[in-house]
């Protein structure tokens, strides 16, 4: 009797699908309904970061985030995250590491943003199938240009689920799908249109007196060199021309030798 007493409480939780169970602390053991609970709390974590987004459009990407959250893994590929900060960096180094590797492995070869996006999501799946570690509490958005001057888009969550974007928008964080479908209908014309639907998107859930960071990615003209653009806008700033004449100058397909060649 003095069991099933102790056994109460623990299938009550069990019927609810969540609370202070078996199931609720280790990270790989599924609940009675087929869900791995620690990862669902990972997503939500994601859930209630701020909103990225990422926008390619005539070979050319973008990425905006709010607090200055957009790295550079190489000189032809950044990344954003949503979720837990530290996380988020975790990742964004581990990355930049494979890049590297990639790099020394095939000298003459670029990386591209299938094999970065691939191993980012072997990275997250590992930590939720064994290794006595947690998943990571971040949604990542990869966004960079293929050796073949071709903008790609991908993003990557906690489970190590990667998805190409082939429609060229994407966007992670709290209200994501709604930031995503009001910007589904918008075709971008060129790289400031670009980072103007960007960082509006991102301004539009922002807190007053929060800047949008924006990264914008494009190949010169020889293909061969990897042109960037990096800038913090605010709502005024969009409203004036200044922010548009540096990216125009900033991206302009030049024939120099003062690019950062892959």
């Amino acid at each position: 009797m003095r069991c099933l007493l102790l056994l109460a409480p623990l299938a009550a939780a069990v019927r609810r699908g969540h609370s202070h169970t078996p199931f609720d602390q280790d990270p790989f053991v599924f609940d009675p309904k087929g869900r791995l609970l620690q990862l669902d709390y990972a997503d939500t974590a994601a859930s209630k970061g701020a909103p990225c987004v990422g926008i390619c459009a005539h070979n050319v990407a973008v990425l905006a985030a709010i607090n200055d959250k957009i790295a550079d893994v190489d000189a032809r590929h950044a990344m954003t995250f949503a979720g837990v900060r530290a996380d988020g960096y975790a990742l964004v180094d581990f990355v930049r590491v494979h890049a590297a590797r990639e790099r020394l492995r095939l000298p003459d070869e670029a990386p591209s943003s299938r094999s970065l996006a691939l191993a980012l999501a072997d990275e997250c799946h590992t930590v939720c199938i064994g290794g006595g570690r947690r998943a990571y509490g971040c949604r990542c958005l990869l966004a960079g240009l293929d050796s073949d001057g071709e903008a790609c888009l991908w993003s990557v969550g906690p489970g190590g689920d990667a998805r190409h974007h082939k429609s060229g928008v994407a966007a992670v964080g709290n209200n994501a799908a709604a930031v995503v479908e009001a910007l589904r209908g918008y075709t971008p014309t060129d790289a400031e249109a670009a980072v103007a639907a960007a960082a509006a998107a991102v301004l539009d859930a922002a807190d007053d007196g929060q800047v949008a960071s924006v990264v914008a990615l494009a190949l010169d003209a020889r293909g061969q060199a990897c042109r960037r653009w990096r800038a913090d806008l605010s709502p005024e700033d969009l409203q004036s021309d200044a922010w548009r004449i540096a990216c125009r100058e900033a991206l302009a397909p030049v024939d120099g030798d003062d690019l950062v060649v892959y």
